[in-house]
């Protein structure tokens, strides 16, 4: 009965923090956290800080905010559980060895922090090959909505412990991205070791400049991005750029903050609190363009002529046999290819409706001469609706 009540106590205090000023609509949001963030910078886990992140969310909760996290640590908390982990080889395998045993603690962890508060959890294990499949992923995204619906967080990582280079996400920024995008979250919080992003590297320049919004993402935002992440993540800047990319392509706002002051959420979703926001498009792409752009690799390529570079580029059309030069690579009808100009530059990638073989046979002929040629039609090579540009 002690605990009982201290959980009602902790709910109540949560419940008087949520009134305050700082208070929006109820809104879907997504909280990524980088590995950096759950140790404080060490090498394993550190309880407090997760502790905080765990209050702050459900203070949300409490204010009726529909709460995701995308948590990174696997990796982490295998360190806590393997003894000699530093003897083990520098190679895939040990990597995939320290996540397959701490995807366990993980959890573990997480659902005691999170029981403190009476919040349930499901945990959510993904790779590439979950999201590249349409079915897949609208599989992974069905499960999602029925545990938000079901008032149940959803706690989702890469499944490092399978994940090889072929068929890993890449990073826990971009899998936040395309995951904000499949339930259209209204906004994505990357928490990292940076306040957001700057106009030089913070840790060279002393007079970096932090960048408080971004309404587009250019060469040059992209250039400031720079390189690589710490030794515990993956993701640099670099990278949450790039997921800023998808998750503005897809009308959610993306914020880059410090995972150092997890107490400032509420303000960032309140469009206040430091840190670096990107704006959503005017215009978003449909979920079924989210998910080519994002999470879909080229298995082969087809060369536009001037003509069709042109009618796929500024007047949104499909792309016609006629306009087609040569055709690269091996791939079945169904497939992901790249749509590359007359000098070699990708201009974005679609689902072809045709192999490779018939659409050699096709090329630069008329619509109306397919029938003819291959004994049967399915229309335009590229649907417009199948397509999106780089």
């Amino acid at each position: 009965m002690a605990t009982t009540k201290k959980r009602t106590t902790l709910s109540q205090a949560n419940a008087a923090e949520a009134a305050a000023p700082t208070a929006v609509s109820p809104q879907s949001i997504v909280i990524k956290i980088g590995s950096t963030t759950l140790t404080a910078s060490g090498s394993t886990l550190n309880r407090v800080a997760m502790l905080e992140i765990v209050r702050v969310i459900a203070q949300l909760k409490a204010a009726g905010h529909k709460v995701t996290l995308v948590s990174s640590g696997a990796v982490a908390a295998g360190r806590e559980v393997v003894k000699d982990h530093h003897l083990l080889p520098k190679q895939l395998s040990s990597k995939q060895l320290l996540a397959s045993v701490g995807q366990g603690r993980l959890i573990e962890v997480w659902e005691s922090l999170f029981a403190i508060y009476n919040i349930q959890i499901g945990q959510i294990l993904l790779t590439r090959a979950d999201l590249e499949n349409r079915e897949r992923f609208v599989n992974a995204r069905d499960t999602l909505f029925a545990l938000l619906e079901h008032d149940i967080v959803p706690v989702i990582n890469e499944n490092d412990a399978v994940s090889t280079a072929e068929i890993k996400v890449g990073d826990n920024d971009t899998l936040s991205a395309i995951t904000a995008c499949a339930i259209e979250a209204d906004k994505l919080i990357l928490l990292t070791d940076q306040k957001g992003l700057y106009d030089a590297n913070p840790d060279q320049d002393q007079n970096a400049q932090l960048i408080t919004e971004v309404p587009v993402i250019d060469e040059r935002i992209i250039a400031l991005a720079g390189g690589s992440g710490t030794e515990l993540g993956t993701g640099g800047m670099a990278t949450k750029v790039k997921a800023a990319k998808i998750a503005t392509e897809g009308g959610v706002e993306l914020i880059i903050a410090a995972g150092s002051n997890p107490g400032q959420i509420p303000e960032l979703i309140a469009g206040r609190g430091e840190g670096t926001f990107f704006r959503t498009k005017n215009s978003s792409l449909e979920l079924r363009k989210v998910w080519l752009a994002a999470t879909t690799v080229p298995q082969g390529k087809i060369y536009l002529d001037t003509g069709a570079v042109q009618a796929i580029t500024e007047r949104n059309s499909s792309l016609l046999p006629s306009g087609i030069t040569a055709v690269g690579g091996e791939f079945p009808r169904g497939a992901v290819v790249g749509l590359y100009s007359p000098d070699d530059q990708c201009l974005g990638k679609g689902i072809v409706r045709y192999n490779n073989t018939e659409c050699g046979l096709i090329k630069g002929k008329r619509s109306g001469d397919i029938e003819a040629i291959l004994g049967f039609s399915h229309g335009v090579v590229v649907h417009r609706n199948d397509m999106v540009l780089s």
